[in-house]
């Protein structure tokens, strides 16, 4: 073995260097300076720099002589003028790995937000700043954090909702407004395009601004037409608040920004003194990007240990509104071109939109223990239709012409694993915990997601059959997702699927708890045209509208699973197709509520042929059904198992028994040694450990609990 030190032009720092190679470090530090060495000692001072220094050694060593390079973030808190963007150059090679991470210590904390301060106190005791930037347009921001808690605009009604009574304008080209009930809104209030209308739908919502308000009329029109005008995203009957409202201001922990003035007023909550308190706004969209080229892709890179805080998204002037799943909103860190690419034990924050968005290009990267948390939107985005991202296409090289066919035009093989997804869709609801695209490939696994409005895994983007599946072998396994839905929107699963998706599984995950406003807070549940899915060895309670829930699609496998305790159905069923739509076998239905058994639409479910086609279009075999009363007639029609087999063929092998749980009233689903579901076929499974494996690996970072502007509603 032997000790090297190595002396660049303008650069020092340690190095050592072994049989494998050297190994190259880097140290960054808040009190660092751009102009030092880089070293322990003399430590750089910004992201930027230290990838400036990795360049160079880059440059000048050559790769058969690296072991590996490392950049060491001393703990502290950073604050970005521009987001970081990884490329290439500053990566590693196929020969060896550059890693970004965190000194053992303190954390390092990269913020897009800038802290306000100069504050004075008023003799209402509010407190207020004057921010130029504000006034002279060039700054404006639609979130503050006090204490590094979210805190809200001014809005009416304080509590609750109005409600709309309908659409202004529905044209085929879409809505021109909504109008309201009396006294609701006032057209004389202050700054009118600065106010916004946050309107919830059936699975989406609206974020829309005013053109001007009629009083007489009850009419709000928006500044450009809203596209979309489908039944389930108009505006009859829809809960909203006006949100931004001047006249409104006045309650502890509220904020109102006046940008005509670029005056920031503050009501302090008890205790709060502005000597003691940290109030920051954030100031950029994206934090970081990992950019590499079509031709030449950003490789074995890694970034460990960090914490990134505080992107902004501020509504657009003429409003915002996507059909599902906030599709368009942006993330803060971005792949685009990356190979590779791993991020481990970080912490993401305070965010105004999504968290991460795997773009073109993207193929092989990893997100492993980290924490995601206070979300404008949801967790992560994983390829097309690129929507929201900053590089809808991948870039080329310059220096190079020559790119992989259609590498650089898709995205797979991600993996999410072992990460905490919490308190998201605070600005946008309809957003997803993990949501994938057109892309294959990838595994969400041992994932805990919890505390969104909307669905927490969603694969597929194709509504029917269309060919070729362009998502198909995702595995979705050992995911805890819980309280998803809370009585915001409607329509959403534990897992949601779409379109043909040859390969996919969802297996061994704990779903418990998702609740929807109206209809549709399921467990599973397979969407428009959603087929050949193997769903397996999941455990869902507690749930409103079904366990699972087929709406339309083709040769699903729901087998060995266990459903207990649907509000309402524990099954459902929607569309009757002329095939085969599910094989559902080998699984437990429980229930102790007054909810029934199937409910929707079971129709063409005897068993038979005619010309040559079965007759039957699910099959349900070697099920147990218990109802904890021990009543008999719990199939369609009031009938008994015995009646319901003679009469469609179905549910061969079935039992209406107890499967003897442990302890069901403390949700222990585990079954009793003397359980019956070995004669069913049931396999028996512990989903009791899905989530994280080795939570302690997670960010050591304290997140403040998530405060919401909706009315939850869970029984």
């Amino acid at each position: 073995m032997r000790l090297t030190v190595l002396i660049l032009a303008g650069l020092i720092a340690s190095s050592s260097s072994s049989e494998a190679g050297i190994v190259k470090k880097f140290h960054v530090s808040p009190s660092g300076s751009d102009a030092a060495a880089g070293s322990w000692w003399h430590p750089f001072a910004t992201f930027e720099r230290a990838q400036e220094a990795v360049k160079q050694f880059k440059e000048t060593i050559p790769a058969a002589d690296i072991e590996r390079i490392e950049v060491l973030f001393h703990g502290g808190t950073y604050e970005l003028k521009q987001p970081i963007v990884i490329l290439p150059a500053h990566g590693g090679t196929a020969s060896y790995p550059v890693i970004y991470r965190a000194r053992s210590g303190k954390a390092p904390v990269f913020t897009g937000g800038h802290r306000i301060t100069g504050w004075t106190v008023n003799k209402d005791g509010s407190w207020s700043v004057n921010l130029p930037e504000v006034k002279d347009g060039k700054w404006d921001f639609a979130q503050l954090f006090v204490n590094d808690s979210r805190r809200f605009r001014p809005r009416l009604p304080k509590q609750g909702y109005f409600m709309t009574t309908n659409d202004f304008e529905n044209t085929a080209a879409g809505i021109n407004g909504f109008m309201f009930k009396d006294n609701d809104l006032n057209p004389s209030w202050a700054n009118l395009p600065d106010i916004e209308f946050h309107v919830l739908h059936v699975w989406s919502a609206s974020r829309m601004r005013a053109a001007s308000i009629d009083a007489d009329k009850n009419i709000v029109k928006f500044p450009k037409t809203r596209a979309f005008n489908a039944s389930w995203a108009n505006f009859k009957n829809r809960r909203y608040w006006a949100e931004n409202v001047k006249e409104a201001f006045g309650t502890p922990g509220e904020w109102y920004l006046d940008k005509p003035t670029g005056t920031l007023s503050y009501i302090p909550l008890p205790g709060e003194t502005p000597d003691k308190t940290r109030v920051e706004a954030p100031r950029l969209t994206y934090l970081l990007i990992f950019q590499g080229f079509e031709n030449q892709p950003l490789v074995n890179t890694s970034i460990e240990g960090l914490v990134f805080k505080q992107s902004q998204w501020v509504t657009p002037p003429d409003g915002n509104f996507t059909p599902q799943g906030e599709m368009n909103i942006p993330a803060a860190v971005e792949f685009v071109c990356t190979r590779d690419v791993t991020i481990r034990r970080c912490a993401f924050t305070q965010l105004g939109g999504y968290t991460m968005a795997f773009g073109p290009g993207a193929h092989s990267n990893t997100v492993d223990h980290c924490l995601m948390t206070d979300l404008g939107a949801g967790g992560i985005k994983i390829g097309p239709p690129y929507v929201g991202y900053r590089k809808t296409e991948a870039p080329r090289d310059v220096l190079t012409s020559k790119a992989p066919d259609g590498l650089g035009k898709t995205t797979s093989a991600i993996t999410i694993s072992n990460c905490r997804i919490t308190g998201g869709g605070r600005i946008h609801p309809a957003a997803h915990g993990v949501w994938i695209g057109h892309s294959s490939y990838n595994k969400i696994l041992n994932n805990e997601i919890s505390d969104l409005y909307y669905t927490a895994v969603s694969i597929g983007w194709v509504w029917g059959y269309a060919e070729p599946s362009r998502t198909h072998h995702n595995e979705v396994a050992f995911n805890h997702m819980h309280h998803i839905g809370q009585g915001v929107l409607s329509d959403m699963g534990g897992v949601y699927t779409l379109g043909l998706s040859p390969g996919t599984t969802v297996h061994d995950n704990l779903i418990h708890d998702v609740h929807a406003h109206d209809y549709g807070g399921w467990g599973l549940y397979t969407d428009e045209g959603s087929s050949y899915i193997r769903m397996a060895n999941n455990l869902v309670y507690r749930v409103k509208t079904g366990g699972f829930h087929q709406h339309y699609g083709r040769e699903n496998i729901i087998e060995n699973n266990i459903f207990v305790n649907s509000r309402k159905d524990q099954l459902q069923r929607t569309r009757d197709e002329d095939h085969i739509s599910f094989f559902f076998r080998h699984n437990v239905i429980y229930w102790d509520n007054d909810g029934t058994l199937f409910g929707s639409n079971w129709k063409s479910g005897v068993r038979g042929m005619k010309d040559g086609k079965p007759t039957q279009h699910y099959e349900l075999s070697s099920n147990i059904y218990w109802h904890v009363s021990g009543k008999q007639d719990i199939f369609p029609g009031k009938k008994t198992l015995a009646q319901w087999q003679s009469e469609t063929g179905q549910d061969p092998a079935s039992l209406v028994m107890d499967p003897l749980f442990e302890n069901p009233s403390a949700d222990n689903f585990r079954f009793k040694s003397s359980s019956p579901v070995t004669k069913i076929g049931l396999k028996p499974f512990d989903v009791y450990s899905a989530g994280p494996k080795d939570p302690k690996q997670l960010p050591e970072f304290k997140a403040s609990p998530v405060p919401t502007m909706y009315e939850i509603k869970v029984p």
